[in-house]
């Protein structure tokens, strides 16, 4: 029995004791530990397949690793309904015996209100997370089952080690596009009007919200970002290389292939995940329960900001696939304050001595 298995089955007996005396609660454990595995194994010690089970997601590619994951363990059970997070309500009056929410932390304010009607109707719930908050765990009525975490996995040699490097990169003051009035200005001229007006809008306590997502849409876009992206793949033209635009745009525009909701179909995506080409550039899909084979270095060319997702693309790359491996993630940030302060708060939950800034 491996360090891994031996832990799953420590943790399946947390889950079992524990919902023998409550009715809500979530694991808290690294990606690519099996929280899948670890939950499969938890409902048949409870159920066995005599139970009905309602399964929610934030991205329809967990949907496929639930039905794999289920399969590969043979547990058969015809009474599990699968639902996206964006489609709870038809199920807010309905009664399960099981409610599992898969990434729990990724639920929108109304789907976080949805699955309290849901987990009040069923018997138990159970949250599924491997990057989460304090601010995430204020919103959710779980208790925590059992916590592992990112670095517990490195030392236990179940996960990959990993090191981020961020680039500070400049915005193009040479390349004149026009701007909402017709004036031709270069992106870092645009950039300082909307800071100019934003801190003055702050000043006056007035919303400057709309401001500042045009000012992000400009940041995304940033041929200075480009620029840099394109000169890194270049580098790392024999890795296997994941790019997070945000942008379908963007996506497209890296001259490598592409995978986002517009795309007409999934070769791109198939043919990166089968070793036919090196690169992919995703938009927002594939962020979470996707598992990339053999990757060796994930850039982020699109960052939200947000503590727990920058720790979900993290883990993109961090499966352990050969002894040693170190994961390498590179961040594309603009050499701004306003950036460089949303990129260290964002930053805060991993371990800053693998962090290094250029």
């Amino acid at each position: 029995m491996t360090k891994q298995d031996e832990l799953q089955k420590e943790f399946v007996d947390k889950g079992e004791r524990f919902f023998r005396l409550h009715d809500r609660g979530y694991y808290n454990l690294a990606m690519r530990f099996g929280k899948c595995k670890t939950t499969i194994d938890l409902l048949g010690r409870l159920f066995g397949y005599d139970c009905t089970i309602l399964i929610a997601y934030p991205d329809n590619k967990l949907r496929e690793t639930w039905h794999d994951e289920c399969r590969l363990w043979g547990y058969d059970n015809p009474n599990i309904t699968f639902v996206n997070f964006s489609s709870l309500g038809r199920y807010e009056d309905m009664c399960f015996d099981f409610f599992i929410i898969d990434e729990f932390h990724s639920a929108s304010e109304n789907e976080n209100t949805i699955c309290h009607f849901i987990m009040d109707n069923c018997n138990y719930t159970l949250g599924l997370s491997g990057t989460i908050s304090e601010e995430t765990k204020a919103k959710w009525d779980l208790e925590e089952i059992a916590c592992y975490t990112t670095d517990q996995g490195i030392q236990d040699g179940i996960l990959a080690d990993y090191k981020i490097t961020v680039h500070m990169v400049y915005l193009d003051n040479i390349v004149k596009t026009p701007d909402r009035k017709g004036v031709l200005k270069t992106e870092k001229a645009k950039y300082n009007a909307y800071n100019w007006v934003i801190e003055k809008m702050k000043s006056e306590g007035k919303n400057f919200m709309f401001l500042a997502l045009a000012r992000n849409r400009l940041s995304l876009t940033s041929l200075g970002k480009m620029n840099h992206v394109k000169k890194l793949l270049s580098e790392l033209s024999d890795k296997r290389v994941l790019v997070f635009t945000g942008q379908t745009e963007s996506a497209d525009n890296l001259g490598i292939p592409s995978y986002h909701s517009k795309s007409k179909d999934e070769s791109a995506y198939l043919g990166f995940q089968n070793k036919q080409h090196n690169h992919l550039a995703l938009a927002a899909m594939g962020k979470v329960g996707v598992t990339y084979r053999d990757l060796d270095s994930v850039i982020l060319l699109n960052f939200t900001y947000n503590a727990e997702e920058s720790s979900q693309i993290l883990n993109r790359a961090i499966k352990l696939d050969y002894h040693g491996k170190v994961a390498d993630l590179h961040i594309i940030c603009l050499n701004e304050p306003a950036e460089i302060k949303k990129i260290k708060e964002s930053l805060s939950m991993l371990d800053q001595t693998k962090i290094n800034y250029l």
